[in-house]
């Protein structure tokens, strides 16, 4: 837009004169326009950490708004390697003796003879609970590992697994049951030969009725017998085919190990999950001290320096500040015991944060648990009224979404300043150029016109020494 050259006629560097009196011009509105917007810019972004620090102080209390978040249930026993126990949120809390004298084990016979390579033959297998299932061998598939594959791929398999163990007599047929009890046992395999010599293909095998006697038979070596578990729970005399088990405790499964020795019971406990729980408000204490820290950053006002904080002096910071404290340091009483957070261990310290009293908020939990679910999850508790309090505030369209959008007006009134001094700036500059210029060509008509006397005079004066002569 400026025109770069020298006036003609003064002699005047008029471009750069012009561009100097139009940065004079608007430099201390440019100047107040960019110290606006960034004040406006370092606001948005304190406004905008603030509302982020409230976002997670808000979830750190999420699990104290529902009284279903402290029915967790926390089990235990007092020998882990006799027996273990889990609790759904729905058992009941209560403490039991567990004896176990047996432990569930699964069937295991190993073949007491090898396997003739191309017999073919059909094998039979019957479980206790009377479920049962055969395989064909033929001459696709006839070794011991063709019998082993059959055995373990068969479709309709009730429970029974197939390996091979190696002895120096030679390669033997081990079977296993899948599950453990009683009615898991193989009660028979009938074994029926199509090669014609049965002697290679027997593998027949009928149990003892009573299957915790010797299974041992011609064919079969029983390493071990099907049993039940069988263990005591509160005196009472009880079963179990698996050691996991889930049915006796109501919401309660206990896993068996080991058995116990002669008067020396487990002791097995459900009781309240306290330390997860405590895990909760220690973490609620921990937010509310970072989110105090940030304000009082934000707001603090160093007289050494001169300089305030971005929010010092902001009147939603302050409402915020006073209404959170307020809550906190309030009572609530939901009928129990508990009525503020001092009676849990909470101080208030000169800063506006909590100090935690550890040992006595173990303490309110063990004694006074249902009180402290009703202080924070009751429908006028702490943890939902300050949940109410910070939805008006983080909510869509809420006071800081509010906030946020009248500083981004703000901002693009500043964009609209700006086009509007450079207008005003070209204008500005376009007459002043106008001027020097015409100025410029008044100076040289004037200097042409200075000039040109000169000359007559110079003519005349000539003239007149020659007529003299």
């Amino acid at each position: 837009m400026a025109i770069t050259t020298t006036g003609y006629g003064s002699g005047l560097p008029i471009s750069d004169l012009v561009s100097q009196l139009v940065s004079a011009e608007g430099s201390p509105t440019l100047s107040r326009l960019d110290q606006k917007e960034a004040s406006l810019q370092a606001e948005l972004s304190a406004i905008s950490i603030l509302k982020g620090a409230l976002s997670s102080f808000q979830a750190s209390f999420a699990k104290l708004q529902d009284a279903g978040n402290f029915t967790s249930r926390a089990p235990s026993s007092s020998d882990s390697a006799i027996a273990t126990m889990t609790a759904e949120e729905s058992a009941s809390l209560g403490s039991y003796s567990l004896e176990v004298s047996q432990l569930a084990t699964a069937h295991k016979l190993v073949a007491q003879q090898g396997y003739t390579a191309g017999d073919t033959g059909n094998l039979s297998f019957t479980n206790a609970a009377g479920d049962s299932f055969s395989i064909d061998i033929d001459t696709d598939n006839a070794t011991l590992e063709g019998v082993r594959d059959a055995i373990n791929e068969a479709a309709d398999n009730v429970g029974v697994t197939a390996t091979i163990l190696n002895l120096a007599s030679g390669p033997r047929l081990v079977l296993t049951a899948n599950d453990t009890g009683e009615e898991n046992r193989i009660t028979s395999i009938s074994s029926t030969s199509t090669s014609g010599d049965l002697s290679g293909f027997d593998y027949s095998y009928v149990s003892n009725a009573d299957p915790l006697q010797d299974g041992d038979t011609a064919n079969y070596d029983q390493v071990r017998a099907a049993a039940d578990a069988a263990f005591t729970l509160e005196g009472q005399a009880l079963t179990s085919a698996s050691n996991v088990v889930d049915s006796v405790i109501p919401g309660v499964t206990l896993t068996l190990k080991d058995t116990t020795e002669t008067d020396k019971p487990v002791a097995l406990t459900v009781g309240t999950n306290t330390a997860s729980i405590k895990s909760v408000i220690e973490g609620f204490v921990k937010s509310y001290n970072s989110l105090q820290s940030l304000i009082s950053e934000q707001t603090r006002y160093n007289a050494e320096t001169g300089q305030a904080g971005t929010l010092q002096g902001d009147a939603l910071t302050r409402t915020v500040q006073s209404q959170l404290r307020g809550m906190i340091s309030g009572s609530y009483s939901a009928g129990g015991s508990i009525t503020s957070l001092l009676d849990l261990g909470m101080t208030t310290n000169s800063d506006g944060t909590l100090k935690l009293d550890s040992d006595k908020l173990k303490t309110a939990l063990a004694d006074n648990f249902t009180d402290v679910t009703a202080f924070f999850s009751s429908e006028n508790g702490l943890a939902n009224r300050l949940n109410t309090n910070l939805q008006g505030y983080l909510q869509s369209d809420g006071t800081f979404d509010s906030r946020t959008e009248s500083i981004n007006t703000r901002m693009a009134k500043i964009d609209d300043d700006r086009e509007s001094l450079d207008i005003r700036l070209s204008a500005l500059e376009a007459r002043l150029l106008s001027q020097f210029n015409a100025m410029d060509a008044m100076v040289a008509q004037l200097s042409s016109t200075g000039d040109f006397l000169t000359q007559q005079l110079e003519n005349i004066s000539q003239i007149s020494n020659y007529s003299k002569k």
